[in-house]
């Protein structure tokens, strides 16, 4: 006997109608009725096709393990796949040590007699220049004189010129100096200002439409710290939270009417996305701004992008 077939005959044996179990679960009549005619397609999607039946096999009497049994053996039946395994080619660290065993043995270099020939050179230039400024040096003594006397008379002329123009250099410099952390600081004063400044702001990008609308939120200068808020009332809220690539990696799961709100650190996220099959009831706020749906649809879903 099929899933449908069991929740129908439980809840006759029962004298309930659908309406009542509608009452009961909260959950639409028209799901209500596809799940008793294995008429999966209409709805909001496999979880939610998972969660309607646990809670309809529930109202019913039913234990919702032995119900979903045979769904859940058909899902992993489906799901399994053979895996190939790949050859591992060698890595790149283990292809540079090959390469390193292959080459030849460097020669060592004989370090005592290439210091040795140096040495010598050195002492040989040493006598020649000895040499050379003895046999020039007695000629060149007067002529030496006169060029330092000469020298002398030009650097007693020309050193306060010198002088005043290194210490002007100098006072040009502190001041480019100091002109430059002024400006520094006053860039910083004002990128700080700024910064402290900046407000979180939510604003609308799109808002969807039709049978199954996606709506996209902008929050800009969203700060460090980001935290989602999902409570509801009124009702119950099922709800998938994702990254904007994997529905429900971050939060799946069932909101009790009332119950207290579940909060979900998303600072790490650029982008997220929250699924709900019963938008009425559900409440969403994002760093304390509420996120609202557009339209009176059950099943919708609202994405935001997170700017810092």
């Amino acid at each position: 006997m099929d899933i449908g077939a069991k929740l129908r005959e439980a809840r006759e044996s029962k004298g309930m109608t659908l309406e009542d179990v509608q009452q009961r679960t909260k959950i639409q009549k028209r799901y209500l009725k596809a799940i008793e005619e294995n008429n999966h397609s209409v709805m909001p999607g496999e979880f939610y096709t998972r969660a309607f039946i646990k809670e309809y096999a529930q109202t019913v009497g039913l234990n919702p393990d032995e119900v979903l049994e045979p769904k859940q053996q058909q899902q992993e039946a489906t799901a399994a796949a053979p895996v190939q395994e790949e050859s591992e080619a060698p890595s790149r660290q283990e292809r540079s040590r090959i390469r390193e065993n292959d080459r030849p043995p460097r020669k060592e270099r004989k370090g005592i007699p290439y210091l040795s020939s140096i040495i010598i050179g050195l002492i040989v230039l040493a006598a020649i220049i000895v040499v050379v400024f003895i046999y020039a040096g007695g000629s060149n003594d007067n002529n030496d004189n006169n060029s330092a006397n000469q020298q002398q008379n030009e650097d007693q002329v020309t050193s306060p010129e010198s002088d005043q123009s290194a210490e002007q250099e100098s006072d040009a410099e502190q001041a480019a100096d100091s002109e430059e952390q002024a400006n520094d600081a006053a860039e910083e004063e004002q990128a700080q200002q700024e910064e402290e400044q900046a407000e979180p702001k939510l604003s609308v990008d799109e808002e969807g439409t039709a049978s199954n609308p996606v709506t996209t939120y902008t929050l800009e200068n969203a700060g460090d710290e980001v935290t989602l808020k999902l409570s509801a009332e009124d009702g119950d809220a099922w709800l998938q939270v994702g990254d904007g690539t994997n529905a429900g990696n971050v939060y799946t799961g069932t909101i009790a009417s009332g119950s207290e709100p579940v909060e979900q650190d998303i600072s790490d996220l650029e982008t997220v996305s929250i699924r709900t099959g019963f938008a009425r009831a559900t409440k969403l706020e994002i760093n304390g701004q509420e996120l609202t749906f557009p339209i009176d649809n059950d099943v919708q879903t609202i994405t935001v992008n997170i700017k810092k």
